[in-house]
């Protein structure tokens, strides 16, 4: 599989980041975000998971070696440890560090916001845990089209390990038909796996893969003994329509499973990170699994 092309030192040129998002669907960046920052997330979840019993015994936290306790994302048993995650403030800020809203406010250029429904993956190894099929986010996060996902290595991700493998070139298909599937998700698209423009690279903590939403992309399986641990965001214009959730708008991930932000936020120093700016026009969802989606205009002009 090819390997990733680093856009680091196009990183403040927004006129030459749109025109690689537009030619590549997705722009990658070695080392975005301070590694100690991101060590800290990884540490604090990781003492979650160890303190949940999704560690093996005997083995240090921060090693993330998986016990049989270690579940599928929304299995039984998956939302004791994934509270706790979510009550965790450090994680929820980190979607809104300047380095990420700044790339994202420069490929929009306009103001970008986080969405607040900020998702940590827990991915155990395979075969017990099916990796996130190949998908487009259009369908899931509807809105708008050039809403953007940051997928963000919380820990190393060599590709054994089911790093993230995006599908080069793929916003030019347009919205691609789907079909059930197991993973998260639950829904796969119809295109080529084989293709010869997947890629991938070896994941470090601080590195930063960011991609549109008509972008293929999916998890690889986990072929190690350790977890693999990442974050996804999502950010948006703020002129841009917002779908509404269909649970209420600007809940956490996994809701109502996962209790709503005045629970899950007590004691934080700023929720700021979880709100919603004002003014932000709202649109209502349709049903993701529709055959026909039309493909709306992106201001990335893929072609």
């Amino acid at each position: 599989m090819k390997d990733l092309r680093d856009s680091s030192h196009v990183l403040t040129d927004a006129e030459a980041l749109r025109a690689r998002l537009a030619d590549d669907g997705y722009l990658f960046f070695r080392g975005l975000l301070p590694s100690d920052v991101v060590s800290d997330v990884h540490n604090q979840i990781a003492r979650i998971l160890y303190d949940s019993n999704w560690l093996a015994p005997g083995t240090a936290a921060e090693e993330l070696v998986a016990s049989d306790r270690a579940v599928e994302e929304g299995s039984p048993g998956f939302f004791g440890a994934y509270t706790a995650i979510q009550s965790t403030e450090a994680f929820h800020q980190l979607a809104v560090r300047p380095e990420l809203l700044g790339v994202t406010g420069r490929l929009l250029g306009e103001e970008s916001f986080a969405h607040p429904a900020h998702i940590c993956r827990i991915a155990p190894p395979s075969p017990g845990a099916n990796p996130t099929p190949i998908h487009q986010d259009y369908r899931f996060i509807q809105g708008c089209v050039d809403t953007l996902t940051s997928w963000i290595p919380l820990s190393e991700a060599p590709p054994e390990i089911g790093g993230l493998r995006v599908f080069a070139g793929s916003p030019r298909l347009g919205v691609l038909p789907v079909k059930a599937s197991d993973g998260p998700g639950m829904m796969r698209a119809e295109a080529d796996e084989n293709h010869p423009e997947w890629r991938t690279t070896s994941y470090q903590p601080g590195d930063v893969l960011l991609f549109g939403s008509l972008t293929v992309h999916g998890a690889m399986p986990n072929r190690t003994k350790q977890l693999r641990l990442s974050a996804d965001f999502r950010y948006q214009a703020l002129s841009a329509p917002m779908a509404r959730d269909l649970l209420g708008t600007g809940k956490p991930h996994y809701h109502p499973e996962v209790p709503d932000f005045p629970t899950l936020t007590r004691g934080w120093t700023s929720t700021a990170c979880v709100e919603i700016p004002a003014g932000v026009n709202f649109v209502d969802r349709w049903d993701p699994r529709v055959d026909d989606v039309p493909t709306p205009p992106s201001r990335f002009a893929y072609a």
